[in-house]
C-alpha cells in the first residue's frame, strides 16, 4: 500500500489501526427491553453487564454473545461504556447482530423477574460451581465490571449466584472471558438435553 493511502485510512481511522482497509457504517442504535421481550422466543438468554467500562471487553463479550445465540446484551446506564467505534470492532460485527439495551439494571431485573426469566449472578463468592447450575430455559446472567465485580446490591437480586472455579493464585477471570466460560456451558447443556429428547 502506498505510504499517502496508508496516511489516509491513519486520519480517518477512529480505532487506532485498520489493517489497511476502513468500512463506514451508521452506528447501532439501543433497544429498549421492552421490545426484545416482546418478541422472545422460548428461551430467553440476556446478558447484563454492570459497569464494564472496556470497550475491548464490551466488544469481546458482544461477539460471543453473538455466537452463542443470546438474545440482548444489556448495559448500565452510568459508568458504562457505550457503543463505541472501539466495541463495534472488536466485536467483529457482535455488535450489529446482538441487540444492546442501556437501561437502569434493577429495573431491568424486577421486569424479568415479572417475566420468568431466572436471574442468575456470577460472582467468585458464589454459592455454586457454573457448572452446577442449570442454565437451560430462560436465563439472565449478571456480570460485574473489571474494577469491582458484580455489586452487593445487585447479587441480592439474583434468583442464584454461580462461581467459576479457580486453581491458580488469580481470583478472578476478565470479563469477558468469564462471560464466554458460562454462555458455553449453557450451549452444552442445552444440547445435552436435545439429545436426551431424541
Amino acid at each position: 500500500m502506498e505510504q499517502r493511502h496508508r496516511t489516509e485510512l491513519d486520519r480517518v481511522s477512529d480505532t487506532g489501526y485498520h489493517q489497511g482497509v476502513i468500512a463506514f457504517t451508521k452506528p447501532p442504535k439501543y433497544v429498549p427491553l421492552r421490545e426484545i421481550l416482546e418478541r422472545r422466543k422460548q428461551d430467553l438468554c440476556l446478558i447484563l453487564l454492570d459497569e464494564v467500562q472496556d470497550p475491548h471487553n464490551l466488544g469481546a463479550i458482544l461477539r460471543t454473545a453473538e455466537a452463542t445465540d443470546v438474545d440482548a446484551v444489556v448495559i448500565s446506564k452510568h459508568r458504562s461504556v457505550g457503543i463505541t467505534p472501539a466495541v463495534h470492532r472488536t466485536s467483529m460485527g457482535g455488535s450489529s447482530n446482538v441487540p444492546i439495551v442501556r437501561e437502569n439494571l434493577y429495573s431491568v431485573l424486577k421486569t424479568l423477574k415479572d417475566e420468568g426469566v431466572k436471574t442468575i449472578g456470577v460472582d467468585s463468592e458464589g454459592a455454586v460451581d457454573y457448572f452446577d447450575e442449570n442454565l437451560d430455559g430462560s436465563i439472565a446472567l449478571v456480570v460485574g465490571g473489571e474494577d469491582k465485580g458484580l455489586s452487593a446490591s445487585l447479587i441480592a437480586k439474583c434468583d442464584s449466584v454461580v462461581r467459576i472455579p479457580m486453581k491458580g493464585r488469580l481470583s478472578s477471570l476478565n470479563v469477558s472471558v468469564a462471560t464466554a466460560v458460562i454462555l458455553y456451558e449453557r450451549m452444552r447443556q442445552q444440547r445435552k438435553q436435545e439429545t436426551l429428547k431424541q
